[in-house]
């Protein structure tokens, strides 16, 4: 799952993504369309801006953190110290996204690399 609201990243995003094999749900602007999704299918993993159209994405990260599924923040207003005291098995890259970064950490999810 690929949440951001800044239209050229989602893509930019969602195109890596594809190129490291993974099928991308979304990309989603908002928290409240995301939560939508994740009630219809369960992704193996999310990348998450921190800040989207309609508010910060951390409501629909605590759904996805009781749901199991692996959280990736990629955000330029990410303070990685206070994700991981929140989220402590969550990752954290900045913007711009260090394109080996991000392919490691997808590396590290579980499940049918549906992301």
């Amino acid at each position: 799952m690929v949440c951001e609201d800044e239209f050229i990243v989602a893509l930019d995003l969602q195109l890596l993504i594809e190129e490291f094999g993974y099928e991308v749900i979304g990309p989603f602007a908002s928290v409240e369309k995301a939560i939508e999704m994740i009630e219809v299918i369960r992704p193996d993993g999310a990348v998450l801006d921190v800040r989207l159209q309609d508010g910060e994405v951390f409501p629909l990260a605590d759904k996805l953190a009781e749901l199991g599924v692996p959280l990736v923040f990629h955000s330029g207003h990410v303070n990685a110290d206070e994700i991981r005291a929140k989220y402590p098995d969550a990752a954290c890259c900045q913007k711009p996204v260090n394109t080996r970064q991000l392919e490691l950490e997808l590396k590290r999810l579980p499940g049918e690399r549906l992301v």
